[in-house]
């Protein structure tokens, strides 16, 4: 299967996440991950709260799909992780939501 075919999984819907799966499940296949349920839900409605992607974006992603189940992950060759990785006081990223993203 070449690259340009491979399903991609967009793990984190967030500011950076939620665009970035629009952007690609209007001509790919895309599952969008996150843990927040409600979150999920809410986009699988067309309704985004943060205002990153329009009701109307979100329906003509006509390839994406929206869900908290790894399992969905499992047939998705390109991974695309987007958490958020905050600082602490000496400007130290905190990993563990990425780690925890990728196991």
């Amino acid at each position: 299967m070449d690259l340009a075919s491979r399903k991609i999984a967009i793990i984190g819907l967030g500011y950076v996440g939620l665009p970035l799966a629009v952007a690609f499940g209007a001509g790919r296949d895309v599952v969008g991950f996150d843990i927040d349920q409600s979150r999920v839900d809410a986009l699988r409605r067309g309704d985004d709260h943060t205002l990153e992607a329009s009701s109307d974006e979100i329906s003509a992603a006509s390839r994406l799909t929206f869900t908290t189940d790894k399992a969905d992950l499992r047939d998705c060759g390109i991974f695309i992780v987007t958490v958020p990785t905050p600082i602490d006081r000496a400007n130290r990223p905190d990993l563990k939501p990425l780690i925890m993203a990728s196991t």
